[in-house]
């Protein structure tokens, strides 16, 4: 028997239990009931509670997850997979904030931005192929933007019944477009989305190329290329020190090549350096008169030599073969170091497949995702850094309705509403608060007994090299 009819029913039941020990009327207040019964009795979820530590209420609790899906949801009685899932719950009558970071899940409880605003519950989803949220065998031809809309459209069919308070969607990043994504899908399983610093990029995309060349101030610009071209240029006692450090590290570099790492790490420290940091930080970069052991510092230290080891470069697999079918790249910021490379063009997705992994690149899928947003978008807030390079692919607005789309001056891939200027960050809080919901509700970061989230953590784990998100 096909799995989703027994799906449906158990939701029915959940619903029907719902409004029996609940008041169904939005109104009304909600009655708390065990959430763990709650949320073991949704079919095909498997669910364990944590503890959390002394910094959260003693009234929230916190749940690890993994929710049975098709592996291909147009065959939903073929192999499936087990998505895995955090649960932050507060209550049933507070909003849901429903969290993706775009690549795997944390297992610790932690609040993303508009979680706190709201002092909502954060549902957050580990995306598919990532970790262990993979079909086995491997279909790559199912790692799509499609599918994994249908996998969170199934998540929030199932858990709508225990939460029927208003539901916030966010992102960060690959996680921001992500969640643009599963609008552009399924429009109404939400309502309100929030995307942080989210590109929609095309293949080998010229817009990165131009935005790096003009960037903050052309000294701070020369000083980078200085940096770079001055390692190229003592490539063999900086391969010596990576080697060195490869043996410490216990890093292996068989898929790219030790020589070519080294390239590409260079390559993407300019993008780094933007991505990460800030124009008053530019005289942290060595000059070109710096050490050896200082350049690979600097190199080791701001872009990491280990995501572009073997470990890294596997994990990430997933994102790699995405970029190259679908969400397409930023052209690679290398000409004034051509005469310097010996593998010039080749740090983009397809050098980072996985093994025996081919990808044809989609040209209709983000245009497809741009003419949805200008046509059909509703409650829609876009956040990015002035001086962060995935700016150069920001969302345009277009005629999306109830939506607004908010620059941080100077700010970099860490953009967030709390960076804004005090009359639109007053403003996008009060969006915010209005599709949850939640306008005669304390504004702001209301509740002081939680933690809140240094800057950068947010957005969760830096991916390998700075053009991935």
């Amino acid at each position: 028997m096909s799995a989703e009819p027994v799906l449906r029913r158990g939701l029915l039941a959940l619903a029907l239990a719902a409004c029996l020990s609940w008041a169904c009327d939005d109104g009304d207040p909600v009655v708390e009931e065990d959430i763990l019964a709650r949320l073991s009795a949704i079919p095909g979820l498997t669910v364990r509670e944590e503890a959390l530590d002394a910094q959260f209420p003693a009234s929230a609790r916190f749940f690890v997850m993994e929710f049975e899906q098709p592996a291909d949801h147009t065959r939903p009685d073929g192999p499936r997979f087990r998505q895995r899932m955090t649960l932050l719950h507060v209550s049933s009558d507070r909003p849901m904030v429903l969290y993706a970071g775009g690549y795997f899940v944390s297992l610790q409880a932690s609040r993303r931005e508009p979680t706190q605003l709201l002092d909502a519950n954060q549902l957050s989803l580990e995306h598919r192929f990532f970790g262990p949220s993979r079909p086995s065998p491997a279909d790559w031809s199912l790692l799509t933007i499609k599918q994994s809309a249908d996998d969170f459209h199934r998540v929030v069919q199932a858990f709508k019944p225990l939460y029927p308070r208003k539901w916030i969607s966010t992102g960060a990043s690959k996680g921001g477009e992500t969640m643009v994504f599963f609008r552009r899908f399924y429009p109404d399983d939400v309502d309100g989305t929030v995307a942080y610093v989210a590109p929609l990029a095309r293949y080998d995309d010229a817009r990165f190329v131009a935005f790096q060349e003009s960037v903050g101030t052309a000294e701070c610009r020369e000083r980078l290329k200085a940096f770079q071209r001055a390692a190229l240029g003592r490539r063999e006692a900086m391969l010596a020190l990576m080697e060195t450090r490869a043996r410490e590290q216990a890093l292996s570099f068989t898929h790219l090549g030790l020589e070519r790492a080294f390239e590409h790490a260079l390559i993407e420290h300019f993008f780094y350096f933007w991505q990460y940091d800030s124009l008053s930080r530019c005289d942290t970069v060595p000059p070109a008169t710096a050490s050896d052991a200082a350049l690979m510092d600097e190199l080791d230290g701001r872009v990491g030599l280990a995501f572009f080891a073997d470990a890294d470069v596997d994990a990430y697999g997933p994102y790699y073969y995405q970029a190259a079918a679908e969400l397409g790249f930023p052209r690679p910021f290398e000409s004034h170091l051509a005469d310097l490379l010996r593998f010039p063009g080749t740090d983009v997705p397809a050098t980072y497949l996985p093994q025996g992994v081919t990808a044809t690149f989609v040209e209709h899928a983000m245009p497809d995702i741009q003419d949805w947003v200008s046509r059909e978008g509703e409650r829609l807030m876009f956040v990015y850094g002035g001086q962060d390079p995935w700016t150069a692919a920001a969302v345009e607005l277009g005629g999306a309705r109830e939506s607004a789309l908010y620059t941080v001056p100077a700010g970099n891939h860490g953009a967030r509403i709390s960076q804004l200027p005090v009359a639109e960050r007053n403003e996008a809080q009060a969006l915010l608060r209005q599709w949850a919901g939640a306008e005669s509700r304390a504004s702001g970061l209301q509740s002081q007994s939680w933690r809140l989230e240094p800057e950068g953590e947010e957005f969760g784990p830096r991916p390998p090299g700075s053009r991935q998100r």
